[in-house]
């Protein structure tokens, strides 16, 4: 890390969302639209993306999606976190920048906002990918729907790391499982909500 960066206590993310404000805590945006083989850094934070959406039947310079399934079980001061997602094709890193050096909890928002829980086609696409967190796979053939118990549903996966070089590394990798082609074709790959990063209080 640089000498002339400041160093950061906590770092939150609305994960191809505007800035929002949850409960006193400040998400910062994430609306970079593009993300086939990108690098992105916005401070204390960075993103980096591969792949391309090859069989995608539409324009895929977007890689935000926004929700098309109604939200269940989600409180309203926190809905704003879930109504879009950073998406990627393979590989989905984050980057932590700058964070001082200790002990933290990390928690990842997740919710499936493509597929529907209906009887319609749209209800049985399926998505899985690995987690990783630090380098250590901490979720394998992850699927959010059956996690979070249906479409439209948070789940929030919680870690505790240790920072010991300010930085802390989150990757969401897609090996290839689950549907790619509902609702249309090009729909699989990560996708993530949103991110905290928050110091742990010893008293």
């Amino acid at each position: 890390m640089s000498s002339f960066a400041s160093e950061i206590s906590s770092l939150h993310i609305n994960c191809g969302g505007k800035e929002v404000n949850i409960n006193n805590t400040k998400y910062e945006s994430d609306t970079e639209k593009k993300g086939a083989s990108l690098y992105y850094n916005a401070g204390n934070w960075a993103f980096s993306s591969t792949g391309n959406f090859l069989d995608d039947d539409r324009d895929s310079g977007s890689y935000i999606l926004s929700n098309t399934s109604s939200l269940h079980n989600i409180f309203t001061a926190d809905s704003e976190l879930y109504t879009t997602a950073r998406k990627a094709a393979i590989s989905l890193t984050y980057y932590g920048l700058c964070l001082m050096n200790g002990r933290y909890i990390v928690k990842l928002h997740f919710a499936e906002i493509l597929f529907t829980q209906d009887k319609s086609f749209n209800s049985l696409g399926r998505r899985v990918f690995d987690v990783y967190v630090q380098g250590e796979l901490k979720l394998k053939n992850f699927n959010i729907v059956k996690e979070a118990g249906g479409t439209g549903r948070a789940v929030i996966k919680m870690y505790h790391v240790i920072v010991k070089n300010n930085t802390v590394k989150i990757q969401l990798y897609w090996a290839g499982k689950g549907t790619t082609g509902i609702p249309v074709r090009g729909s699989y790959g990560p996708i993530i909500s949103a991110i905290s990063i928050d110091p742990i209080v010893t008293f």
